[in-house]
């Protein structure tokens, strides 16, 4: 008996050291990283939700630098949120054409939070097209009815991942245009 207790202690002392602990998730860390992943998704998901394009409308048209060169005006553009949540506009372009012909085009930062369904104004430069301006100021300048114009371009949103398209197109008073203009929505 004496010698079963001997062997049985030198056993016990000669076993090999614990494996050291393995470094990793584990079954319950997987696990809590596949429920933590799952939950987090539908938060991503409203990162790219999407988004309606601002409505934008013509309100007004400015010269600012008339040259053979260069022709560069001032539009004034007003710019509605119609989505629930604030509209973060990093950038914009924009085309414009009036009765049907593209006359100016512009882009740049822009850096306007728009609140949910609200409206801002804001003015932009364009640069002009000196042959559809020639074509364009006489007929322009002649006529009774309002002017037809057609704005497009894109609004990137903060962050740069984002661009919504856009187009609209309106009716304006040359008079008005030239003035200042009036809201249009």
């Amino acid at each position: 008996m004496l010698i079963v207790l001997l062997v049985s202690s030198l056993t016990a002392r000669a076993s090999p050291r614990p494996e050291p602990r393995r470094r990793g998730l584990g079954e319950a860390g997987l696990f809590a990283l596949i429920v933590l992943m799952t939950g987090l998704l539908p938060g991503c998901a409203s990162l790219v939700e999407s988004w309606k394009a601002p409505e934008v409308a013509l309100i007004g048209l400015q010269p600012k630098e008339l040259g053979l060169a260069r022709q560069v005006f001032v539009a004034t553009l007003a710019v509605r949120n119609p989505n629930d949540r604030t509209l973060p506009i990093k950038a914009m372009t924009y085309r414009l054409a009036l009765e049907g012909r593209d006359v100016a085009e512009g882009g740049g930062a822009l850096e306007r939070q728009i609140p949910a369904f609200g409206e801002t104004t804001v003015d932009v430069e364009v640069i002009g097209s000196l042959l559809g301006l020639l074509q364009q100021l006489p007929a322009l300048a002649l006529k009774e009815r309002p002017l037809d114009w057609t704005l497009a371009g894109t609004a990137t949103l903060a962050g740069g991942l984002i661009t919504l398209p856009y187009r609209y197109s309106g009716r304006i008073d040359a008079r008005e245009l030239m003035a200042g203009g009036r809201r249009s929505f």
